[in-house]
């Protein structure tokens, strides 16, 4: 019953994805990104190179950390986390991460926090952020955000180009891009970077610090129907609270060595057969040391206090592979896709050791029998087009999930309706109903709640409206959802478990733009949201920003709000992050930049505790810095 109103709904107001005709007023800004945005698989946020330099994103932080509907924050292992609107969750499980067409998503707990999170910018041609299931023409793994990060184009730079920056605070980074392109067809892009991480908090009167390395590679050979992608990335960093009952751990790192190989090759005269195999190995390894004891969930036994960890560590390889199959079929008022996907995951436990606290050393091995699983997926979308402004979507993804062990095999049926609508130049309408799941990943059996094991999938029901107008310089969007969780899986002190009641959670959000000029413009938006749970992370927010150019200079000023909120006692204050920048263009090839960051010293925060059921606290996300960097293209 549910779905007929809804289709009702959409007879009645009809909407669109990115707005084919609306786009083209900002195609000064936005002519890389069209090519590859697809208007009808989620509400689509774009990044433009042009508005990459000019804001001076440097990491992919800076641009999720603005995005509506959104939270970013520092979890207990100091890794960029990402939540939605009014939660905050240690591993992020509803946010999918792609390098082109590749899924970096970790294979343990569906997160890039640890191998790929905080992704340097600096081989980057432009981002799309979708909001809302986009499995359906892609064949990846679920979610509710997918961020497509697109690298810059070897046919397009054929340069060398080296980036460096470095902080007040002692961070620093050095980037190396070259690119290449033959007689033959063939063309090739490489990037090098090496980033050293300088974050420090304070609780209890001792110092917490994430500090460490990072190390990226990332390689693109290609020609017109094949296309070969390889990305590596070592991170080596320090533990922040980490897992210490009293969040100050004596010692501890963390290590993460992730390599991929995506190889995508089109057939037929018009590439409407697309064959993709891909390979992904990761290395994770953990250890900490605390006088106070470890929370590892899985082996704590609180009868017996003696056998609670002191210590511990890990090693572990989690290696994903992937194959997918597409045809796409044209005719004059149809667009159809059809594809197959198989994925399988495994999960080994190559050495993982606890010593407790009359420094007995065991051998734990698996938490349990649960370490491959394979995913197939058959999917097909149509969109028809009933008249000149009128487009009708529909998708359905059929997976199932053959599980080796512990948690039964399943499948979850995904559809979702949708039309696109713009009955003139100025107008356009936009909406999805989206039925989707989420099913458990490793990390999550790893961490459930002994006394409630048999997890399931979480089911997520979203439908989607918004309406947007240009008139001139200016565009002005509305854009309302509402969100219905079963099964949300969440991690009480004692470890996973699915929650047995409905959440509901509904967001509005107010977008408009100004364009002064090709180089200036103003971007003002705001959202207020509700969570028919208790609230953990802020549900408001909002920022102005403003990015210009006079002669040889860029600058630009922004500043973000987050609103605030109480927990358990602990009042959060509201949040402004504001930041300023300008860059000289010393020729067209050399720039220096200088950008001032959290000026204000009103960082959000994130929510900490003292476990299992000590003190809550908070700790600032970001530090207020100073940023200078340099460009130098040959």
């Amino acid at each position: 019953m549910k779905i007929i109103v809804l289709l009702g709904l959409l007879s009645s107001l009809l909407f669109s994805d990115s707005l084919d005709a609306l786009l083209q007023e900002y195609k000064s800004t936005s002519d890389n990104s069209l090519q590859t945005v697809n208007e009808k698989i989620g509400h689509v946020v774009i990044y433009s190179q042009k508005e990459i330099r000019l804001m001076q994103y440097t990491k992919l932080n800076d641009i999720l950390k603005e995005l509506p509907l959104f939270n970013i924050n520092t979890n207990q292992f100091g890794l960029t986390n990402y939540s939605l609107t009014g939660s905050k969750t240690t591993t992020s499980g509803f946010f999918r991460f792609f390098i082109n067409d590749h899924e970096i998503s970790s294979g343990y707990d569906q997160s890039t926090s640890l191998s790929w999170g905080d992704l340097p910018l600096d081989f980057v041609d432009h981002v799309e952020i979708y909001y809302g299931e986009s499995s359906f023409s892609y064949g990846n793994e679920t979610g509710i955000y997918f961020v497509r990060i697109y690298t810059k184009s070897a046919l397009k730079e054929n340069s060398s180009e080296i980036n460096s920056w470095i902080t007040s605070k002692g961070s620093n980074s050095q980037s190396f891009t070259n690119s290449s392109s033959f007689e033959n067809g063939w063309s090739y892009l490489m990037f090098l970077n090496q980033e050293k991480i300088k974050y420090t908090s304070i609780y209890n009167g001792q110092k917490l610090n994430s500090n460490g390395t990072k190390q990226y590679f990332y390689a693109d050979i290609s020609n017109e129907t094949t296309k070969i992608n390889m990305g590596y990335t070592d991170v080596s960093k320090n533990n922040y609270t980490g897992l210490a009952f009293d969040a100050t751990p004596n010692s501890g790192k963390s290590l993460s060595k992730d390599f991929f190989v995506d190889v995508t090759h089109s057939f037929l005269e018009d590439k409407s057969l697309k064959v993709n195999l891909s390979v992904d190995v990761n290395d994770r390894s953990y250890e900490e040391a605390n006088a106070q004891g470890i929370d590892v969930i899985p082996v704590i036994n609180f009868s017996n206090p003696l056998s609670i960890p002191k210590n511990f560590t890990e090693d572990l390889r989690f290696v994903k592979t992937n194959a997918y199959l597409s045809k796409s079929f044209d005719t004059e008022n149809n667009s159809f896709i059809a594809a197959l996907n198989v994925k399988n995951k495994t999960y080994d436990v190559q050495n993982r050791e606890t010593t407790n606290f009359i420094n007995q050393t065991n051998s734990v091995g698996h938490y349990n029998s649960f370490d491959e699983e394979t995913t197939s997926s058959i999917l097909f979308q149509d969109s028809y087009k009933l008249q000149d402004d009128l487009i009708l979507v529909a998708n359905t993804k059929l997976d199932y999930y053959d599980r080796n062990a512990y948690l039964k095999d399943s499948s979850e049926t995904l559809l979702r309706v949708g039309a696109i609508y713009t009955p003139t130049d100025n107008w356009g309408f936009k909406s999805f109903y989206t039925q989707t799941a989420l099913a458990p990943s490793f990390y999550n059996v790893d961490y459930a709640d002994t006394s409630k094991p048999a997890l399931t999938s979480q089911q997520y029901y979203i439908y989607s409206l918004e309406g947007v107008y240009t008139e001139g310089n200016s565009k002005f969007g509305v854009t309302f959802d509402h969100v219905e969780i079963d099964d949300f899986l969440y991690l009480t002190p004692v470890g996973f478990i699915n929650v047995d009641h409905r959440i509901k959670t509904d967001g509005l959000l107010f977008d408009y733009e100004y364009s002064f000029s090709k180089r200036d413009k103003i971007h003002l938006n705001y959202y207020t949201s509700t969570l028919s749970e208790a609230i953990n992370n802020s549900t408001k927010g909002g920022y102005v920003k403003f990015m210009g150019g006079y002669q040889k200079f860029d600058y630009f000023t922004s500043i973000i709000y987050r609103n605030g909120y109480e927990y358990l006692g602990l009042d959060i204050p509201d949040s402004f992050d504001m930041s300023l920048g300008a860059t000289y263009h010393v020729t067209k090839d050399l720039s220096y930049s200088i950008k001032a960051s959290n000026i204000l010293d009103k960082s959000t925060k994130s929510l900490y505790s003292e476990r299992p059921d000590g003190a809550i606290f908070a700790l600032d996300d970001n530090d207020r810095s100073v940023t200078f960097s340099i460009r130098w293209v040959f």
